[in-house]
């Protein structure tokens, strides 16, 4: 489904930037990072995922963040807006040229948005989100089980395909931003990547967290989640 012009909602009446969602979702972090590389001014308006308001629903019908308002366009699902803002303001990329390093960083891109994502988030649900958003207790099990046995055969295909230096396709692109996001999160659980397990990736990890672009999406976020605390 592509974007859909619609007329905003009263909460999006300003003619600027903005994203829907929280700065915490991988998914958000994506979109304010490639936004950051190409400095282009928004603003995150905070909504959560699944929010039955109906003038969320009536630019993301999945319920799903983040939601991108650039004027009178909305445009759902972070892949789309990413592709979205590539062709709509080109001069700083965030794809790879050629079609072949374009194809592979979407996959990877792909790989990390659902795979990667889809491991480490009970670590970030359990040990984060759970005790601090909703007040309950921890599913310690459930967190080792994913640790032990669900996380470490990702760990290693990362392992095998990130690079010794810089990032995947020398300057940065989306796919860097997904292959480390959820580790990321399960790092807000209290998860760290094993360096003498996976060397490569904890480095890979560490280089594309001190991008510029990505540091100050990660700074909005330790924001928010001091905001979170008591």
């Amino acid at each position: 489904m592509g974007g859909r012009r619609v007329s905003p909602p009263n909460y999006f009446l300003e003619h600027s930037m903005k994203v829907l969602g929280i700065p915490l979702s991988p998914y958000v972090r994506k979109v304010a990072v490639v936004l950051n590389i190409k400095g282009i001014d928004y603003e995150v308006q905070p909504v959560l995922p699944g929010s039955d308001d109906p003038d969320f629903r009536a630019v993301s019908p999945l319920g799903k963040i983040p939601v991108l308002i650039d004027g009178d366009l909305s445009i759902p699902d972070s892949s789309v807006i990413c592709e979205y803002l590539e062709e709509a303001y080109p001069e700083i990329p965030v794809l790879p040229r050629g079609p072949v390093d374009r194809a592979r960083a979407r996959f990877l891109e792909e790989y990390g948005d659902t795979k990667l994502v889809e491991v480490t988030a009970p670590v970030f649900i359990e040990n984060f989100v759970n005790p601090t958003i909703f007040k309950t207790g921890t599913d310690a099990a459930r967190v080792e089980k994913v640790v032990n046995e669900a996380l470490p055969p990702v760990l290693h295909y990362l392992e095998a395909v990130v690079p010794e230096a810089d990032y995947l396709f020398g300057q940065l692109c989306t796919a860097d931003v997904s292959m480390i996001s959820g580790t990321i999160n399960a790092g807000y659980g209290g998860f760290e990547v094993d360096a003498s397990r996976w060397p490569k990736y904890a480095a890979y990890q560490q280089r594309v967290m001190e991008h510029p672009a990505v540091a100050r999406a990660l700074e909005a976020e330790r924001l928010t989640m001091a905001a979170m605390q008591p």
